[in-house]
């Protein structure tokens, strides 16, 4: 009984150390040729003259993302699939080009001569805020909702 009680304990100890192990988020450099399709195609459309200092793909057990770093300061936050989650210019401005097509014309009309610092994408919609840390949000299709506070 002792002994089963013995090899029960060991086993239980060594599962949790390895799943531990498997909880870590394992981190990698990566090249661009590396990413996903579509984040390639969205860095050639909207980022053409800027290069990368670095890419990471950071995976997990239940997803992937991956982290790109240009060397103008911009950082870049896609999904497993290559579809962008988050812009950040860091104090500096993003193109036009990565704002979906209904906030950039509500954009141009309310808040013209504003620049777009950072886009965020969440599950309710879009965060966006401009260079002079004002904050807007907006829905699925790129509806107004309100300024956030």
């Amino acid at each position: 009984m002792k002994t089963t009680i013995g090899y029960t304990k060991t086993f239980v100890l060594a599962t949790a150390s390895l799943l531990c192990f498997a909880c870590n988020a394992q981190k990698r450099n990566i090249t661009l040729a590396e990413l996903p399709a579509t984040a390639q195609a969205f860095i050639k459309a909207n980022f053409p003259n800027q290069a990368t200092s670095y890419i990471i793909e950071e995976k997990e057990i239940t997803h992937t993302e991956y982290k790109v770093l240009f060397t103008g300061g911009t950082e870049a936050e896609f999904d497993g699939k290559g579809n962008w989650e988050e812009l950040d210019a860091n104090k500096g401005t993003l193109p036009a080009s990565v704002l979906p097509k209904a906030i950039a014309a509500y954009v141009t009309q309310n808040y013209k001569g504003l620049s777009v610092e950072k886009l965020e994408k969440e599950r309710w919609g879009y965060k966006l805020e401009f260079t002079n840390d004002l904050e807007l949000e907006f829905d699925t299709n790129g509806k107004f909702l309100r300024i956030d506070d």
